[in-house]
């Protein structure tokens, strides 16, 4: 028995030491909720392994991609304009000659040459290429250190929407030089003119020599000879004091002041540009997956047993939920459409010498965009290379074939322009032709490109269902691990409670035991003391008192047996 109670007794105090080191009920409720999740997991794998390869699912896609090509070609004509072609089209017809009397007809050009003659006739004016003093008898010329052609022709400045005369005319950029040094340096760049300077020297001391042997071998009087010959010398020399020191400082501060503005322009119109962009090809994909979602709404309709007007607004309600459900998706292709559009502007010399190369960086910006996007979302980390790649060569695809449509349907239009009727113009949209020639070039490319895209799908649909299924059967496998730690945790806890039950049962025969003893104790002293009184006042124990003695006995004994058996 003293056995048994020690075996109790170190089974209970392991069993209190377990339990206050680890909370195995709290683990068994943590693993039953982590069992029905696993349940859920292996429900909705089930599922995805039956979608994959689903006819149903290919014939959607094929609608959704010619869908989503003509909403993209329609987006991409609307922004495809660069903010040069822009120029182009707003100064049509413009020619540098033009462009170059309105420089010199500037009145800020009029304003700095009168202020510059009152400076000479102040003796006050400084060759600002030479670094001498202009007197009031020298030929002063007012000098575009940045030529009129080259700030005519420059790019740039075309994106930034600025006139030739507004970056021609800047402070910075009118020098004052003496004229033959002016004409001398005509159209050229300040660096254009340095780099030739010792063969130019060269040639133009050559040229004073001859034009000086005419005048020896004329008929004109040796003071003419002489006037003439030092009209040539001085010409000669006042080309030859060129600083180069003085001429690159004046370029250097004309071009920081014209690109400062040039590059202010370019960021303000291509800011605005993007910004509008973004809203017009937001307005065209909403546009087009509200249709798309209310014809799929009023389908459903149609296909309902129960045609009523409830069930119609229903579906309206449903589809409008659909739309709304999916504006990420909307606010993701401007935040394409904007990125596009800078992207095509800083190229922007080079786009606007083709007509469809912007809507090209564009649906080639949008695919990389969406490439990344997909690489790099969570839900996409974990799942096999194999099927990122052809996840990439589908997007890649599409752009492809997205591209591809945009020449098509330049094609298709052309083609329909020497139809009658097809030169309507719509508002925004362009012409009839090129309404129904991008819808024509979307729906040949969204159906090839769905062939192909479907093909791509064949290729690793085989890899996905033998991933689904691996995936089912290794769900499967932690469903049963799972519910083996729970069998593992409820016997250990049903061993726990059998002993507890024990040892509860050992507490209750010890507090009997005591409660017995304490309870006999008194007995026999309450005895003790009254049969040592009843003995002094009597010495004659009759058969009554024997009698009452041998029950005592007998009760002792029984009680002496009731302790021994509880102990």
């Amino acid at each position: 028995m003293a056995t048994e109670n020690a075996i109790l007794n170190k089974k209970e105090n392991y069993n209190e030491e377990l339990t206050e080191s680890f909370d195995f009920d709290e683990l068994e409720e943590k693993l039953q909720s982590q069992l029905e999740e696993e349940f859920s997991d292996f429900d909705f794998l089930k599922e995805e392994k039956e979608k994959i390869g689903n006819p149903d699912a290919l014939g959607k896609v094929i609608l959704d991609e010619v869908w989503e090509q003509f909403g993209k070609q329609i987006g991409l004509d609307m922004t495809n304009e660069t903010l040069n072609q822009k120029y182009e089209r707003e100064h049509q017809g413009e020619t540098y000659e033009e462009a170059g009397k309105k420089v010199m007809q500037d009145p800020k050009y009029k304003k700095a040459n009168k202020a510059m003659k009152e400076k000479q006739q102040s003796g006050n004016l400084k060759d600002e290429y030479t670094g001498k003093k202009l007197s009031q008898n020298d030929k002063a010329n007012l000098d575009h250190v940045v030529s009129r052609k080259e700030l005519y022709e420059n790019q740039r400045r075309r994106q930034a929407g600025i006139n030739t005369g507004d970056l021609a005319n800047k402070d910075e950029n009118l020098k004052a030089t003496n004229e033959s040094l002016n004409k001398s340096k005509k159209e050229k760049s300040v660096d254009d003119y340095l780099s030739s300077r010792e063969q130019r020297e060269k040639d133009l001391r050559a040229q004073t020599e001859r034009a000086n042997k005419k005048i020896d071998e004329s008929d004109m009087s040796e003071v003419e000879k002489q006037k003439a010959k030092e009209k040539n010398n001085k010409r000669l020399q006042d080309k030859l004091d060129a600083d180069n020191e003085f001429m690159k400082k004046a370029d250097k501060e004309a071009r920081k002041a014209i690109n400062k503005d040039i590059v202010r322009g370019v960021a303000k119109e291509t800011t605005k540009k993007a910004g509008k962009d973004a809203l017009k090809q937001m307005a065209i994909t909403a546009l087009f997956s509200l249709l798309k979602e209310v014809m799929n709404g009023f389908v459903r309709f149609l296909k309902s047993q129960a045609k009523s007007f409830k069930k119609f607004l229903e579906e309206m309600k449903e589809a409008i939920k659909s739309f709304f459900a999916k504006i990420n998706n909307i606010l993701h292709t401007g935040v394409t459409s904007a990125v596009g559009t800078v992207v095509t502007e800083i190229f922007g010399p080079i786009v606007s010498t083709f007509k469809r190369l912007a809507s090209l960086i564009k649906q080639g910006v949008s695919s990389w965009i969406d490439a990344v996007r997909y690489l790099t979302d969570k839900g996409n980390i974990n799942k096999p290379f194999a099927i990122k790649v052809a996840q990439v060569g589908k997007i890649i695809t599409a752009s492809l074939f997205s591209g591809g449509a945009i020449f098509l349907g330049e094609l298709f239009e052309k083609i329909l322009l020497s139809v009658p009727g097809m030169q309507i113009q719509l508002p925004l949209l362009g012409s009839l032709a090129n309404i129904i020639g991008m819808f024509l070039a979307s729906l040949v490319s969204g159906l090839v490109g769905a062939v192909i895209i479907n093909l791509i799908d064949k290729l690793i649909v085989k890899k996905q269902k033998a991933d689904a299924q691996e995936a089912v059967i290794e769900k499967g496998n932690q469903v049963i691990a799972k519910q083996h730690q729970i069998q593992i945790v409820s016997d250990y806890l049903l061993e726990r409670d059998k002993v507890k039950s024990q040892a509860d049962i050992l507490e209750r025969h010890k507090r009997a035991a005591s409660i017995m003893n304490g309870a006999y104790e008194n007995i026999m002293e309450d005895f003790v003391s009254e049969f040592s009184e009843n003995a002094n006042t009597s010495l004659i124990i009759d058969e009554k008192d024997v009698r009452i003695n041998k029950e005592i006995d007998r009760e002792s004994d029984d009680l002496n047996d009731l302790i021994g058996g509880l102990v």
